[in-house]
């Protein structure tokens, strides 16, 4: 799986790729699924226009049960910054059953020298998101979600998951400085280079600050070893508006201590979408 991601977006090998993905399998990316190898060709096709060819720096991956994370940071040709780009995979072990990517479309239009208009233009139209009549921020009947309850009480590391997730769900700020290593690594969606815990600080408080009735939500958790990675919702209104923002997170986690930190999320397809969200200060290349 991992060759056959590196291949298709550094080398153009759809193919291999097409091969390895179930007939009904389909591919999330800004907010829009694509069915078939066509709608994926031309998704690759965009990216190989944006970016020409790219080399792949480092690479990590994640393994549990029918989950598999990759998590690769591009630098194109010209050296002009680099790209994270994560894949979480549903598989049945053989075949590929669906996969949803997130590119930070920011990094992209940094490391391509390209206009953010250029980039957001070039996106597709999201799909519609579908609010239920039923709203969980004003009817809840359960407790919210946590690691613990998707991963097991017993799970190691799970302790620190939980602490982590009440920095989002509670706004506990006060467990950055005890969870994270002081020298740790933080990766934050938009940013040229890694970040020290006071820009997480930062990040999580203009989120806090910008929405109302904030809502987190865990969707899936995939663990090996001392590496984790979680894919999650922050839902909120901005006024009048709801917004839902996907993100996944992939943390390092030794001796009891957060040692590096990467959140991915599309920006440029969010704020395609909510056009007058203030949720991301317009970012400048």
């Amino acid at each position: 799986m991992l060759d056959s991601i590196i291949n298709a977006f550094t080398q153009g090998d759809l193919a291999d790729l097409n091969a390895k993905m179930l007939h009904s399998a389909y591919w999330e990316q800004h907010n829009a699924k694509f069915y078939g190898s066509e709608k994926l060709n031309l998704l690759l096709g965009n990216w190989f226009t944006l970016t020409g060819k790219c080399t792949v720096l480092s690479h990590q991956t994640i393994k549990q049960n029918n989950h598999y994370v990759i998590y690769l940071t591009f630098e194109p040709t010209n050296q002009h910054g680099t790209i994270n780009y994560v894949f979480w995979l549903e598989t049945n072990q053989l075949m590929v059953k669906s996969v949803l990517a997130i590119v930070d479309t920011v990094q992209l239009a940094v490391a391509s020298v390209k206009e953010l208009k250029q980039i957001s233009d070039s996106l597709p139209t999201a799909d519609f998101l579908m609010i239920s009549d039923y709203d969980q921020q004003d009817h809840l009947q359960n407790n919210i979600a946590w690691p613990s309850n998707l991963i097991g009480e017993q799970t190691h590391n799970v302790e620190i998951l939980d602490q982590w997730w009440a920095i989002w769900s509670q706004k506990q700020l006060a467990n950055i400085n005890t969870l994270y290593n002081d020298d740790a690594v933080i990766n934050l969606p938009g940013d040229k280079h890694p970040q020290k815990r006071d820009q997480l600080f930062e990040f999580v408080l203009s989120k806090i600050n910008t929405l109302t009735r904030i809502f987190t939500q865990l969707e899936d958790i995939a663990i090996e070893g001392q590496d984790v990675a979680i894919k999650w919702f922050l839902d909120g209104d901005e006024g009048e508006n709801k917004i839902r923002l996907p993100f996944i997170t992939l943390l390092k986690i030794k001796n009891n201590k957060i040692t590096v930190d990467t959140t991915v999320c599309d920006i440029l397809a969010f704020n395609k979408t909510f056009l007058a969200s203030q949720v991301f200060k317009q970012p400048s290349v």
